[in-house]
């Protein structure tokens, strides 16, 4: 049933392109990644690379009026160097409603929904949910923006389905005209699967839904977690064209199995057309 609401979803998000492309623009890139805890792991855990791929629609405020509709719309690939199993395609599309209140102050409204399709088929999802974001230009240079995101994703394991709530702020400052750097923090509280070894005792009496992961070779649990997340990011623009940008992140992950921590990173290159 989950497969074939994904598949209506992929059909109708490439009608939904066809129909918007002449009101928007595209942009397509590829990027490197890595993960220090790709696993989740809640002693140790595994570091693996990504390569992934993307092809965006994206429609942005005319600035014109002070109310006006956005649109996201985004089809991604991920391979993972170790873990193949994660290996994943995702069309991802989120509409939305921009009110513009004063010229430096803005508000977005966008629900959004996401078909993934994993080579680990108990991770195969279909999550919808929405974001609330604000965004202040403080000066010519210097900008602030928070925001909250509702997000129910139901695998088709119970043990990878999770509802999650997030909230997020950022500073950036735009040094140059093709320059831009930013510092972030991000809190989420929710559900999120981690592995723990097949002789562990660790979730005896915690966690849910137990169960043993072939992708992983290990044993996998539902848990209750609150993550928080530091990150710095930066990007520049080397034409009108042509973009790159770089983002690193620490995350401290605490539930009722315990702590754990990871480092992910990227840097990629885009192209707007």
């Amino acid at each position: 049933m989950k497969r074939s609401f994904g598949c209506g979803c992929l059909f109708c998000g490439i009608i939904l392109l066809a129909s918007v492309q002449a009101f928007a623009g595209w942009e397509t890139g590829a990027k490197v990644g890595f993960d220090t805890n790709v696993d989740r792991a809640v002693d140790g855990g595994t570091s693996d690379t990504y390569l992934t791929a993307y092809l965006s629609l994206l429609k942005d405020p005319s600035g014109e009026a002070r109310v006006d509709w956005t649109l996201l719309a985004t089809l991604e690939g991920t391979m993972f160097a170790k873990i193949n199993d994660l290996n994943y395609a995702a069309l991802t599309i989120a509409p939305g409603l921009t009110f513009i209140p004063h010229r430096n102050f803005t508000v977005n409204i966008s629900p959004f929904i996401q078909a993934k399709a994993v080579k680990d088929s108990d991770q195969t999802a279909l999550a919808f949910g929405g974001k609330l974001s604000l965004r202040q230009q403080i000066r010519k240079d210097i900008y602030a923006g928070q925001y909250y995101i509702y997000k129910d994703s139901r695998a088709d394991v119970d043990t990878y389905s999770y509802v999650e709530n997030t909230f997020g702020a950022f500073l950036g400052v735009n040094w140059t005209r093709a320059f831009f750097s930013e510092i972030s923090y991000e809190f989420s509280h929710g559900d999120s699967y981690r592995t723990v070894s097949t002789t562990s005792t660790l979730a005896s009496g915690r966690g849910r839904n137990r169960r043993y992961s072939t992708a992983f070779g290990t044993d996998v649990i539902r848990d209750k977690i609150d993550q928080h997340s530091f990150g710095i990011s930066a990007g520049i623009d080397w034409t009108k064209t042509i973009f790159t940008h770089a983002s690193y992140a620490f995350t401290l992950m605490k539930g009722d199995m315990g702590s754990s921590n990871s480092h992910a990173g990227f840097i990629g290159i885009g192209y707007r057309f």
